[in-house]
């Protein structure tokens, strides 16, 4: 089961926790909440400020005596020369006088009076409230259709990540584009490998990416994490991958150039998600029809089957690391298996491509790839013999 689902929305439940831990920060409550919770919260705020004034003033005219007038002469049995509030004398005026202060900047047939001074402050208070109640619902407003989207959002990560060679060495490959119009700024990859350790708590291992992170998104790149030995994944072998059980937790986090806002993006990788021997396509080239560079949106998840060995990354180094007789042993015994298998040098790219800065495809032409020769058939056999030697 996954804890970050593909796109970014999380898997993760609290159970046992008070409503008190909400309410205490009510204005993140607010903006993180669902849009129908939050204007049910505002209709019931300005609603419950209306009847709550209206109590309010029916009892300050109950004190006063405007409730009693003298049905002969129509006066009031009052303190004042006139009631406290002229043109209510039920609750339904007073909460319809109570709507017409907070909404309203004029009075019709119910407006206060100036001899009665609990009035005036009365009207004062509910004018206080009805601001701080407006204002809070225009910046909660504002802050949920400014904030970072929830989930991936305009920001898309490959379907699946990758496991090949480069410089001769395992490196785990995924992709991330941006296809908005918008430019993200200073943005920043981290991923965490969460092993899950039945009953016990979660394992998280960040794995160290190149650059620390640090990318641009003006064109889809593509993030390397090289399997060392401090890597998590240093151990693992293409059958031991299938049967591992972790996640790889992906985060990218990066500032708006528009609003300056930060905003993070989320997805996750199961094992079975990782394809081993494979690389990315080439998604960027140079049209010439255009004069300009295009990326070829429908290629993006795309990969093509390269020659890896099968083995774990500490496997390959230990046969990369054995003294020359032992090497000359393994190609004897090959030899004699008559199996005989060589890494293909990689493909040259398009003359009108632009080759992915941190892909090997970018080394200079006369630099020429690392050869496995006699041992590299032998790691990727996939016999018992092979299985045994390595393991």
């Amino acid at each position: 089961m996954r804890m970050y689902e593909k796109d970014g929305g999380r898997n993760i439940r609290h159970k046992n926790v008070g409503a008190i831990e909400f309410i205490r920060d009510f204005t993140t409550t607010l903006i993180e909440g669902r849009w129908r919770y939050t204007l049910s919260i505002f209709m019931f705020s300005f609603v419950g400020s209306w009847a709550g004034f209206a109590v309010l003033w029916q009892l300050i005219a109950e004190v006063n005596g405007d409730m009693e007038i003298d049905p002969l002469t129509g006066d009031y049995y009052g303190q004042g020369k006139s009631g406290c509030l002229r043109g209510a004398h039920d609750y339904t005026g007073f909460f319809l006088f109570s709507l017409e202060v907070q909404v309203t900047t004029g009075y019709g047939e119910r407006y206060p009076s100036e001899d009665c001074p609990e009035g005036m402050f009365m009207l004062v208070a509910q004018i206080i409230v009805g601001l701080i109640i407006q204002g809070v619902m225009v910046a909660v407003v504002y802050s949920k259709l400014t904030r970072p989207p929830r989930h991936t959002g305009d920001f898309v990560f490959s379907r699946n990540c990758v496991i090949c060679l480069r410089d001769g060495v395992l490196c785990l490959l995924f992709r991330i584009s941006n296809f908005a119009e918008h430019q993200q700024i200073n943005s920043r990859v981290e991923v965490y490998m969460c092993k899950k350790n039945g009953d016990r708590e979660t394992d998280d291992v960040k794995l160290e990416l190149e650059n620390d992170g640090q990318i641009t998104l003006y064109l889809p790149q593509i993030v390397c994490h090289t399997i060392t030995e401090e890597s998590p994944l240093f151990g693992y072998s293409k059958a031991e991958l299938m049967a591992a059980d972790f996640e790889i937790l992906v985060t990218l986090t990066g500032n708006s150039k528009a609003t300056g806002q930060t905003s993070q993006s989320r997805t996750s990788f199961l094992p079975r998600e990782i394809l081993w021997g494979y690389r990315f396509v080439n998604i960027i080239h140079y049209d010439q029809n255009l004069e300009a560079y295009t990326i070829d949106s429908q290629q993006f998840d795309g990969v093509y089957r390269v020659d890896t060995p099968l083995c774990s990354a500490r496997r390959l180094q230990e046969v990369a690391e054995m003294p020359p007789d032992d090497l000359e042993e393994i190609k004897l015994k090959q030899d004699n298996e008559d199996s005989s298998y060589s890494l293909q040098e990689d493909k040259e790219p398009p003359e009108n491509s632009l080759n992915d800065p941190q892909d090997e495809n970018s080394h200079s032409p006369g630099q020429s790839s690392q050869s496995w020769e006699g041992f590299d058939g032998y790691l990727s056999r996939d016999s018992e013999e092979f299985k045994k030697s390595l393991l």
